[in-house]
């Protein structure tokens, strides 16, 4: 049995942003023979660029401003992101954007799993000052490392796929699309502490919590749901839209 379904294109070769068919050896101003797109489309005018965060020069205000232009770009338009997102830019600018989103989203998940773990146990969940921050943060730790090791997994898993079914999506251009959809994971972090954090406020664990458990319950799993269904649609939208980038 072949370990590849279809033969990859080269990394030389051209192809239809559109539907991912190989443009080798058409004229100037053709249009795909598969979809119609115009070939202009699929090179010199295919929009891509690098994303604000990776402009050059400025620190500070500067970069931070870059930073979140960036971030709100890929939360709130995230097919257009990554339809004019480079593929084969260096990765290591990606990685740092993607390593500050971990750390944020490993401090809000792990605040947000605190405040679940104090309204469920109450007064038996107190400790003491020192062993509280040593736990927050080896939890903060684990987190970051967990969302780090996901994203590589996830790399891993995305080029092989993608080499079975004769598409051109090496790991380097999978791992640039991830590393910026890591902004995704703010929302979702932000969500779980709001549902914890609100309903240990809201509801306080005295005589009657236990009325209102279930409720919680529901209200978090559903969360839950959402988040994953939201993570794999924001993942699908970058690989989708990154897969026949010819730059």
């Amino acid at each position: 049995m072949p370990s590849v379904a279809a033969d990859v294109p080269a990394d030389s070769s051209i192809l239809c942003e559109g539907c991912g068919y190989t443009l080798d050896g058409l004229p100037p101003g053709a249009n795909c023979p598969e979809c119609g797109k115009p070939t202009v489309e699929s090179t010199s005018g295919d929009g891509r660029h690098s994303p604000a965060w990776e402009a050059a020069g400025g620190l500070g205000p500067a970069r931070s401003a870059r930073f979140g232009r960036t971030t709100w770009q890929a939360i709130v338009h995230p097919s257009r992101f990554f339809r004019g997102l480079t593929a084969r830019d260096p990765l290591a600018p990606a990685r740092r954007f993607a390593m500050i989103h971990w750390f944020f989203a490993s401090g809000l998940f792990t605040a947000a799993a605190r405040a679940h773990w104090m309204w469920i146990m109450g007064n038996a969940g107190q400790a003491d000052a020192m062993p509280r921050i040593i736990v927050t943060a080896g939890l903060v730790a684990v987190t970051f490392l967990a969302l780090w090791g996901t994203t590589e997994l996830a790399a891993v898993l995305t080029a092989w796929e993608a080499r079975y079914r004769g598409l051109r999506l090496p790991k380097s251009t999978v791992l640039r699309g991830l590393y910026y959809h890591a902004a995704h994971y703010l929302p979702v972090a932000f969500l779980a502490l709001l549902t914890t954090g609100g309903h240990a406020i809201l509801v306080p664990n005295d005589a009657g919590w236990r009325d209102s458990v279930y409720s919680y319950l529901i209200v978090l799993s559903t969360g839950i749901i959402l988040a994953a269904v939201y993570l794999f649609w924001t993942y699908w939208a970058a690989m989708r839209n990154m897969m026949y980038a010819n730059r």
